[in-house]
């Protein structure tokens, strides 16, 4: 209603004005007609034309038509014969025309001025309603936002603009009371202290000026405002300053309420951590685990990360015994299969779990086509025998090592059994302990040099002469030592056999005999029963089954896939390296480090090319380091993570190594290849390598965030 009483306050005002040049034009030109009139001027056309393009230019389109009318209404008046405004003579008729085609001439042209004028008038009308309505939907949207906004002169601290809530602030009735005024006008001496400090701290900063502060409102209740001042110029090239305030009052209440609903919250939610870190850390191990509804049969399969060992759900089913005893011929060596589908049946499971709790079961599964041992252990829920836990975990690498030792102490036990019973007997001779009497029991061919005579006295005398022409020079003092009467005997005594180890020089060779005595109850009394062994054969076996069993044994410490070193040997070399720091105490600490490589994409690699493509990508990831890390010790310590231990000449050059992998990485990026995040620590007065670990692992887990952000560009 109040837009349509301005527009017809508008109208009247251009009706009146309207009328009014109308008047004048009509004035104008009976003033003219009176005067061409009253002076009898010859041609009065040219003053009356005159006047139409005055009174045209002057008063716009109504006064030209008004002027336009009179003109040609005298024209007709003047000209005609008798003043009869319709006979005329030819000579005058033509200058009717003439003035009458001028006339019209004259209003064209006028029309064609006018049309421009409101055309033009028409634009800055609707500019001027644009801007209008802009002007408003900012005011108002200022009046309705829940802040205090103004903005200054920064030079005269001039008030330019506000919003209603800041004039409702400063105890204005409206924006405009605001705008011309500064904060001394407005404001008592320590507010308007206090602003001004504000605004020559925000105009000295190239960033928003962001404060807190407590200030009075305009009923004096202490309000608390979040403030916001920053510097701008307008185009005038005018130094200003925006200030805009919201009202946290409510906000900084609602906090303080809800300290408390804050505080118990926090403390479910650690405890929830807590409890997720204790199931994340019992899972270590386990490849694989199912949390099974026994009434439903629904089950959850989570499987665990190679690297870090985390728990992740990867699938949700139903029938979970139907779907086992389905998948036992894919997954399941054949000769197990029997086994672990009579187990895998719901009824079975149940009565084993009421005799066995937890149920542990060691079985095979196919894996590339070939066995691959495992262990599954099978856990009711006590707060919840509805449920059941299952985990798998590999340990297939433990029961080869398992079988393989086995095997070697077999072998060994066999080899002595067979040795008991072929010995290959040197001399054996039955001795009086107390005479030292004694006679030769046996003596193959090919060993007449070395023995004794058959019979005679001073057994251990003739033995310890006899000795000195063949035995090997290094052991003869040793011999010499041990075996007397005295010690012998004492031997037997505390130990019950006494056995010394030497070497004989046959046939100008060495061989390895040993002396074994021992003490036996004959009818004639105590007898001393002293045989030597050719156990040269059985040496080389021992040394050979050493052999084997420390090639077993680093066999045990060596990836299989890769042929470097497993977790099970870095365990065994940190463990050496902690104990040297604690026996060191810190001092005199040896030059090394640790570097930590990830292999990135090895899952997409096996879900997108299968696990062989996935091993063959290791094994390349695992020449690429080594290539590097020349002189180091270099480890498999997960899926598909490496650790290499650094000294000697690589820990003098690590800088250099380490950028050597950056260099590899760009390249592998740029042109496809492996890429592999590293990171590395060295040793700086740790206690020991656990220290040094970790941050070359969080360095690498850097590096390898930085990878992959390169590889999304």
């Amino acid at each position: 209603m109040a837009e349509d009483h301005h527009k017809s306050s508008t109208l009247l005002q251009l009706e009146i004005a309207l009328s009014k040049r109308i008047a004048i034009a009509i004035a104008v030109m009976a003033a003219l007609i009176f005067l061409v009139w009253f002076f009898r001027i010859p041609n009065p056309n040219m003053i009356l034309i005159s006047g139409l393009v005055m009174c045209s230019a002057l008063f716009g389109f109504g006064g030209g038509i008004v002027a336009a009318v009179i003109m040609f209404g005298y024209t007709l008046f003047f000209f005609s014969q008798d003043h009869s405004f319709i006979r005329f003579s030819p000579e005058n008729l033509m200058k009717v025309w003439v003035s009458l085609f001028g006339i019209v001439a004259d209003m064209l042209f006028v029309c064609f001025l006018k049309a421009a004028e409101m055309r033009a008038f028409r634009e800055i009308s609707s500019l001027t309603e644009q801007l209008r309505q802009q002007k408003e939907s900012v005011s108002t949207l200022l009046n309705h936002m829940p802040v205090i906004t103004f903005s200054k002169d920064a030079e005269t601290g001039v008030y330019l603009a506000c919003n209603q809530a800041f004039a409702d602030y400063a105890s204005k009735k409206s924006p405009a009371g605001v705008l011309g005024l500064t904060d001394a006008d407005i404001f008592d001496r320590e507010t308007t202290q206090h602003f001004a400090a504000d605004d020559k701290t925000a105009l000295a900063m190239e960033k928003p000026y962001e404060f807190f502060e407590d200030v009075p409102d305009a009923a004096g209740n202490r309000r608390q405002l979040q403030t916001t001042k920053l510097k701008f110029r307008e185009p005038s090239g005018r130094q200003c300053l925006l200030g805009m305030s919201l009202d946290v009052t409510e906000l900084a209440r609602i906090r303080l309420e809800n300290a408390a609903a804050r505080e118990a919250y926090e403390k479910a939610r650690s405890s929830g951590i807590m409890f997720t870190h204790i199931a994340q850390t019992l899972a270590q191990g386990y490849t694989e685990l199912f949390y099974v509804n026994l009434e439903t049969q629904e089950f959850r399969e989570y499987h665990t990360d190679e690297r870090d060992s985390g728990l992740a759900e990867v699938r949700q089913g139903q029938q979970f015994f139907a779907e086992c005893q389905r998948n036992i011929g894919e997954q399941i060596y054949p000769d197990d299969r029997e086994s672990i589908a009579g187990l895998m049946n719901r009824d079975t499971l149940l009565a084993s779990l009421k005799k066995t709790a937890p149920l542990i079961v060691t079985y095979r599964l196919l894996r590339n086509g070939a066995p691959c041992y495992v262990s599954m252990k099978i856990s009711r829920m006590k707060d919840d025998e509805r449920f059941i836990v299952i985990g798998v975990t590999n340990i297939d690498e433990q029961i080869r090592h398992q079988k393989a030792m086995e095997q070697i102490r077999e072998d060994h036990v066999a080899y002595t059994r067979l040795s008991a019973l072929a010995g290959d007997f040197i001399c054996v001779y039955v001795v009086n302990p107390a005479t030292e009497a004694y006679r030769e029991y046996n003596s193959p061919a090919g060993y007449e040099s070395l023995r004794l005579p058959r019979e005679g006295r001073e057994f251990f005398a003739h033995a310890r002469q006899r000795i000195r022409d063949c035995i090997l020079p290094g052991d003869l003092d040793r011999f010499l030592a041990l075996f007397t009467r005295e010690g012998v005997m004492a031997e037997i005594s505390r130990s019950g056999v006494f056995v010394l180890r030497y070497q004989l020089v046959i046939d100008d060779a060495p061989v390895h005999a040993l002396l074994k005595a021992v003490l036996i109850e004959e009818n004639e009394g105590p007898r001393l029963i002293v045989g030597v062994i050719n156990v040269q054969t059985q040496v080389r076996q021992e040394e050979e089954y050493r052999m084997s069993l420390a090639r077993a044994q680093e066999e045990a410490r060596i990836d299989p896939l890769t042929g470097v070193k497993n977790r099970h040997a870095y365990l065994e070399e940190e463990t050496l390296i902690d104990r040297q720091l604690a026996e060191s105490a810190g001092e005199n600490a040896p030059e090394l480090a640790l570097a930590i490589m990830d292999v990135n994409d090895l899952k997409e690699v096996n879900d997108r090319k299968g696990h062989q493509a996935g091993d063959q990508y290791i094994r390349e990831a695992a020449g690429i380091i080594a290539g590097i890390f020349r002189q180091s010790q270099l480890f498999r310590i997960g899926g598909d993570e490496f650790l290499a231990l650094v000294r000697g000449s690589d820990y003098a050059r690590l800088e250099d190594l380490l950028q050597e992998m950056r260099d590899h990485n760009d390249r592998a990026l740029r042109e496809g290849g492996i890429v592999i995040a590293a990171g590395a620590a060295r040793l700086e007065g740790d206690p020991s390598l656990a220290p040094v670990f970790q941050r070359a692992d969080k360095i690498m887990y850097a590096d390898k965030k930085r990878l992959k952000a390169a590889r999304s560009i």
